[in-house]
């Protein structure tokens, strides 16, 4: 694998060397169901008289797009972020060397979110749909990628922005919504789908042995979350009322074992804010799938170890030994760091259940190096 390479996009046009030797450092942070956002820190110099050179605002106005993407070494660059410049803040000193500015830069979701308003209710129409025509208002999102919902409600009202009114509908409907970078700058891509049900191509992550690519892990345990969902809808027809139960057991697992016994799970009811359907079936399948989500694993790439670029939204294998966490875990979120030295990747990721492993196997493996930290343990092993 070779060294890694990244680069610079101030709308169409790439940036220099020179610019691209003005950047310090590139923090780009991916999380699931935010915006994802990147900070550039450039460095600022003066004139024989004192006039501030290289302002990025001379090259980069408000909302004018900024791309990054990075190359691991193995000769393909991906996108990080694709996205407007939202803000500039500013470090300004008179000692030479000591002043410099920090580009915020978010995906196209920014423009989703940037003014409340109320419309008429739609009629009988998917939720899917919906998304479909509000993604299609924006000239930023090129293209969608959206997994189809079946209920078609009476009445769907939009009130607030664009994205909080996107955010209700996916949780309404066991989805995520976000918008990812295009092949080319400014064609992002628009989505609404559930959590993955396959593991995509991304490479095991290890933690021991000589194939070691991760470091630092941490595994915690959430002891309330695992519960059974239940909720109760009244039929407007017959005034009958329909009782509806469900959990992340019955939704399928990523792994062997449950994380909680499933006659030590806790009861849970669907909280009256998100029982607002006739059919409450979508809102309590989703619910019960992110309470499922047991384990949270935190953890470091060994920088120049691992040849992919990890991103929310994907399914990835966490080797750790003889142990129960071993397995897939969904990531949640991924912080992306880039010098002109060092590309680090840093990862939190979740599980909703454990992998089969036999007690002798377990003690061995848990004097290799991995720090697990837990406050409940019941039937894993």
């Amino acid at each position: 694998m070779g060294e890694p390479r990244f680069r610079v996009w101030f709308g169409e046009r790439a940036a220099s060397e020179d610019e691209l030797r003005r950047i310090e450092d590139i923090e780009v942070v991916q999380a699931m169901d935010q915006p994802w956002e990147a900070r550039l820190n450039v460095v600022l110099c003066v004139d024989a008289n004192g006039a501030w050179l290289h302002w990025p605002g001379d090259t980069a106005e408000p909302f004018s797009r900024v791309r990054v993407e990075i190359d691991v070494g193995n000769g393909e660059f991906v996108a990080l972020i694709d996205g407007p410049l939202v803000g500039i803040d500013a470090s300004l000193d008179s000692q030479p060397g000591r002043s410099g500015a920090t580009l915020l830069v978010r995906d196209d979701s920014a423009f989703l979110n940037r003014d409340e308003e109320t419309e008429p209710p739609w009629e009988f129409t998917k939720d899917s749909a919906i998304v479909e025509e509000l993604f299609g208002r924006f000239a930023q999102i090129a293209d969608t990628d959206i997994e189809p919902t079946e209920a078609t409600p009476a009445y769907t009202t939009r009130r607030g922005t664009v994205l909080d009114f996107l955010y209700e509908l996916a949780a309404l409907n066991d989805r995520h919504v976000y918008v990812l970078p295009g092949e080319k700058p400014g064609q992002s891509i628009g989505c609404f789908l559930p959590d993955p049900t396959e593991a995509g191509e991304l490479p095991a992550l290890v933690l021991l042995g000589s194939a070691r690519n991760l470091v630092n892990a941490s595994i915690v345990q959430d002891p309330d979350a695992g519960g059974e969902y239940f909720a109760q809808t009244l039929s407007v027809d017959d005034q009958g009322i329909a009782s509806l139960q469900n959990g992340a057991s019955e939704l399928g697992l990523l792994r062997d074992l449950p994380a909680v016994p499933l006659d030590l799970r806790p009861r849970r009811l669907l909280h009256p804010a998100d029982n607002t359907r006739a059919d409450a079936s979508a809102a309590l399948e989703a619910q019960a799938r992110r309470d499922g989500y047991v384990y949270r694993l935190t953890s470091e790439v060994v920088p120049g170890c691992y040849a992919a670029v990890l991103t929310p939204y994907q399914k990835v294998r966490v080797d750790a030994g003889a142990t129960p966490y071993s397995g897939d875990y969904l990531i949640e979120r991924v912080t992306h760091r880039i010098t002109p030295s060092q590309y680090s990747q840093e990862l939190e990721a979740k599980a909703d259940s454990v992998s089969a492993a036999r007690s002798e196997d377990v003690a061995e493996a848990l004097g290799g190096g991995l720090s697990l930290s837990f406050s409940a343990s019941v039937g894993i092993f």
